[in-house]
């Protein structure tokens, strides 16, 4: 009885087949790196191109902007002289600094927009150059960007 020849084609397909599950996985792993080694090259420097935005526009639009972390010394002192406000008792300043990206203001900047008073003009320029801030984020740099400090007063009852 001839003897079948399943048992020495088994052998063969054995090793065919591991031949093929090794070459499919080396295909299948070296895409993946290739891809990986792709994605991992270092991009264009997005920070330097944040803060050129800025520096073109520091009105930009931006994830957090200039934040007061240390306000002292106070930007209004009391008692508030009689001459810095209204006949009716109210009051507003507004002004606008703009704060580089180590959070200090840079004076030379300093904007008066609105103002009821120099007294308040004055006070607010005086404090505000010593005020530390969290400078602005634009995709997470730190850029220059400006700041508005608002003061009003309401007028008075009668």
């Amino acid at each position: 009885m001839p003897k079948p020849a399943l048992p020495r084609l088994v052998a063969p397909l054995t090793a065919l087949a591991a031949v093929l599950a090794v070459s499919a996985c080396a295909t299948k792993t070296a895409e993946p790196e290739t891809r990986n080694a792709q994605v991992l090259a270092p991009p264009a420097d997005s920070c330097v191109l944040a803060r050129e935005d800025a520096a073109l526009n520091p009105r930009l639009d931006v994830e957090r902007v200039p934040t007061p972390v240390r306000m002292q010394p106070p930007p209004i002192r009391t008692p508030v002289p009689r001459a810095a406000v209204r006949r009716d008792g109210s009051s507003s300043l507004k002004v606008e600094v703009l704060v580089d990206t180590l959070g200090k203001p840079d004076m030379s900047t300093f904007t008066v927009i609105e103002s009821t008073s120099a007294w308040l003009t004055t006070g607010a320029r005086n404090a505000i150059a010593q005020w530390t801030f969290e400078p602005a984020l634009r995709n997470g740099c730190k850029v220059p960007r400006y700041y508005q400090f608002v003061a009003t007063s309401p007028p008075r009852r009668r």
